[in-house]
């Protein structure tokens, strides 16, 4: 009995375990792979341990989906999908069971990749970029809001109930945008003012007297007679030296003030910006009856 390979793209992780759980509880849980778990069921871990690690690493995302038989531009659509924090869904079933497992999976609004990927190329996509980083939880909630996959089912149930007879309504919503305008503070640069010692040499000129005591002896020969009556006592004589040195004091004078201060002004500032709004406008060509007018194209509501 051959087998079937099985894949498909969601949206949210929680959808996709969703569907693992219900595929589990049916009996065909083990044959399955999700990219965004590290580990899998025990009887896929031999079946999907190589493209658990090829997927692990953007660049090989690709590659491992071709060899799974998934056509190129498909791999990329799914590969870009996980990027942007999609999680793929893997298995392989016996053929005698696809049916089964495929309505199971269906159940749960799996992404349309011909859809997604013309979505991706309006937006200027041209292919998926191994080296472009993997969305964090907050750009993926965003882009979940902006694709969300339930739209498309319940467009198809609102067409299958039409058929049936049922009456039921679409609703198309009228929206509008306003502007608010807010405030808020942008630094535009600093200005630092630094203070900082300068030395720089200066000179004067000062006269110092310097004293020097000079002992010598000299050589005379004159008559005892000459000498004075008390030249035989005992005496001593001290002289002092005396030297000027320089005296350099310092005396701090304030010649100039630097004032630092922040001046605040207000403007007032137009801000221009557009806003959008839808617009219904109603054709009705059906007959009219007695009383009654038809509905133009000048008949519509605007909001």
């Amino acid at each position: 009995m051959s087998t079937q390979t099985i894949i498909a793209l969601y949206d949210d992780k929680a959808a996709a375990r969703q569907v693992l759980e219900d595929l589990r509880t049916a009996g065909y849980g083990d044959g399955f792979w999700l990219s965004s778990d590290s580990a899998h069921g025990s009887g896929g871990a031999d079946r999907f341990s190589t493209l658990s690690s090829e997927f692990s690493m953007p660049t090989s995302r690709t590659t491992a989906l071709t060899r799974l038989g998934v056509p190129a531009d498909d791999a990329e659509v799914y590969s870009e999908g996980v990027r942007r924090g999609g999680v793929l869904l893997v298995g392989q079933v016996d053929d005698s069971h696809t049916r089964q497992v495929l309505d199971i999976i269906e159940r749960h609004q799996p992404v349309d990749t011909t859809e997604r990927g013309e979505l991706y190329r309006r937006s200027g996509w041209t292919g998926y970029d191994a080296t472009a980083v993997d969305y964090d939880e907050a750009s993926a909630t965003e882009e979940r809001s902006r694709y969300a996959a339930g739209l498309a089912g319940a467009a198809a149930d609102l067409r299958d109930a039409n058929t049936s007879g049922i009456e039921r309504e679409e609703v198309i919503p009228v929206t509008k945008e306003s502007l608010e305008v807010g405030k808020r503070e942008v630094e535009r640069g600093r200005v630092r003012v630094r203070s900082f010692v300068v030395e720089t040499p200066v000179e004067e000129t000062v006269t110092l007297r310097d004293e020097t005591v000079q002992v010598e002896r000299r050589a005379v020969s004159r008559d005892v007679a000459d000498l004075p009556a008390d030249a035989f006592r005992e005496r001593t004589i001290e002289v002092t030296e005396t030297d000027e040195e320089a005296v350099v004091a310092k005396t701090a004078r304030v010649v100039e003030e630097v004032v630092v201060r922040k001046d605040v002004a207000e403007e007032v500032r137009t801000i221009r910006d557009t806003v959008r709004r839808t617009e219904v406008e109603i054709e009705d060509d059906r007959t009219s009856a007695p009383g009654t007018r038809p509905l133009t194209g000048r008949d519509r509501s605007d909001i």
